[in-house]
């Protein structure tokens, strides 16, 4: 899988997250999907972790805090294509009491291949005060509990080796 050894069936043992077929206007001028997109497909995927520890849009408009990515690193392996099938699978990499790094995959199912890799540091961010926060207790103990299964896979996650959370 171009320069990393972890496999789809390794992935595989993440859920599926998030799903779709690339639309045509994901495209730009050299016909391929944008950069811009393979960020936004993982940020979905990201969104629903978010809503499943808590932290997705009904906590942000009930409370004065957010998420923001503080640092993202892409590796691309293949093309991904107008039609193509892709599921997103995402990977609790390491936490802190205001900040998660993840890793996502992106894998295109039409052609079983890996698509591309993006790591992203996210941080909860006081909206007041536009500053870093603690997660709140709920949702932080809801992301130990999946550091704790993610860590407990048979395979090492192929991170890029200069991001922190």
């Amino acid at each position: 899988m171009s320069g990393i050894e972890t496999t789809l069936s390794e992935i595989r043992h993440l859920e599926p997250i998030y799903e779709l077929a690339i639309p045509a206007d994901f495209l730009d001028e050299n016909k391929h999907v944008n950069v811009q997109y393979y960020l936004h497909i993982v940020e979905r995927g990201l969104g629903q972790i978010f809503e499943n520890v808590g932290l997705g849009e009904v906590y942000a408009a009930a409370h004065t805090y957010g998420n923001f990515a503080l640092e993202q690193h892409i590796r691309y392996f293949a093309e991904l294509l107008v039609e193509d099938q892709v599921s997103v699978f995402i990977r609790l990499i390491a936490l802190s009491a205001k900040r998660a790094y993840f890793m996502g995959f992106v894998v295109n199912e039409s052609r079983q291949q890996l698509a591309a890799i993006v790591e992203v540091v996210m941080m909860n961010v006081d909206m007041k005060l536009r500053r870093g926060a603690p997660f709140p207790a709920e949702a932080y103990a809801q992301l130990e509990t999946l550091l704790t299964r993610h860590e407990e896979l048979t395979w090492e996650a192929p991170v890029c080796g200069v991001m922190r959370a």
